[in-house]
């Protein structure tokens, strides 16, 4: 199926990943800018707990459906990810939780705000995400069978020129989706290079890209985890942050029905939030919600059974 517009969501990693190269379009500069300044008017205002967006339920269950899949939902980022959409977060972490990373500081605070995190820095995070996912996919691709799931007529101009935040939804709605494939594929390929464990290592990283939307004959027939770790180091490793980040966990994952729950024709417009930032630099401590893998193996054992399961990767913080 080839998409015609932008409005239209992507259902897995690769769908996800052929949209963000779309929207770069042929200006590149212009779009990216464009669409960094819809990303920070949806979220630069939004208080913590819960506001209802128009559309973005619907894109969030595609992402749910998405890390619902077996291959993916025993994974921990994804299990961790999984609750939110079954379970509205709870916004007051305690000091233990703070202390020690456990969770992303974008689970429980604005972090635009908090980081005076601009319309400039927003263009610039999100120009650095698609660069590492075109570069992801040119190692990863079979050019003589790849076909993006969004065709010539789905560009910036058609499909988001006159809405913007129509597609900054799009992309808020998938960026749970994004990060837990990217994470989930990231896990299962540094165990498989592992042969970890060693009777179905190569199996398991077999489904996982055909889960994700990554099998044959997009991929090239005979793909191993050393090719997949050869993409996954032509990526700036933040973008996992800005990824998980770009989710708004603080605002669209809270309960519906507490008292500071808002409708967003009850939310003034975003002011201008001035300076530089990243999108949620977490905690220092263990590894937390929205840590970016290190480019560097990390360390430690596959857990029994599923390599990357119920447990992270430990790693340096690349934070």
């Amino acid at each position: 199926m080839v998409y015609t517009s932008l409005t239209e969501a992507p259902h897995n990693l690769k769908d996800g990943i052929d949209w963000l190269i779309a929207l770069r379009g042929t200006d590149a500069e212009a779009n990216l800018k464009a669409m960094g300044a819809a990303i920070h008017k949806l979220l630069a205002d939004k208080p913590v707990g819960y506001t209802e967006v128009p559309g973005l339920e619907a894109v969030k269950q595609i992402s749910k459906e998405f890390m619902e899949k077996p291959e993916l939902k025993y994974h921990w980022c994804v299990e961790r990810l999984l609750k939110r959409f079954n379970k509205p977060m709870g916004k007051a972490p305690s000091l233990l939780e703070k202390w020690f990373g456990i969770i992303a500081e974008s689970d429980y605070a604005n972090v635009v705000q908090n980081h005076g995190f601009d319309r400039q820095a927003m263009s610039d995070k999100l120009a650095q995400v698609v660069d590492s996912c075109d570069k992801f996919l040119n190692e990863m691709k079979d050019p003589d069978h790849y076909t993006s799931a969004y065709g010539s007529d789905a560009t910036w101009a058609k499909s988001c020129a006159k809405d913007p935040e129509a597609c900054a939804v799009i992309l808020v709605g998938v960026a749970p989706m994004l990060y837990t494939g990217l994470r989930s594929l990231w896990d299962v390929s540094f165990f498989a290079a592992k042969k970890i464990p060693p009777f179905n290592s190569k199996r398991r990283l077999l489904d996982m890209l055909k889960a994700v939307g990554y099998g044959e004959p997009v991929c090239p027939a005979g793909i191993g985890a050393s090719d997949v770790r050869k993409a996954f180091n032509l990526m700036e490793v933040d973008i996992f942050t800005t990824l998980y980040d770009l989710g708004g966990f603080w605002a669209f994952y809270g309960d519906k029905n507490a008292a500071n729950s808002k409708s967003l024709r009850d939310v003034a417009p975003a002011d201008s939030v001035e300076g530089e930032g990243r999108v949620g630099e977490e905690p220092e401590g263990e590894e937390p919600e929205g840590e970016e893998p290190e480019g560097e193996e990390p360390e430690g054992e596959a857990s029994e059974g599923e390599a990357s399961e119920g447990e992270e990767s430990e790693g340096e913080d690349s934070s």
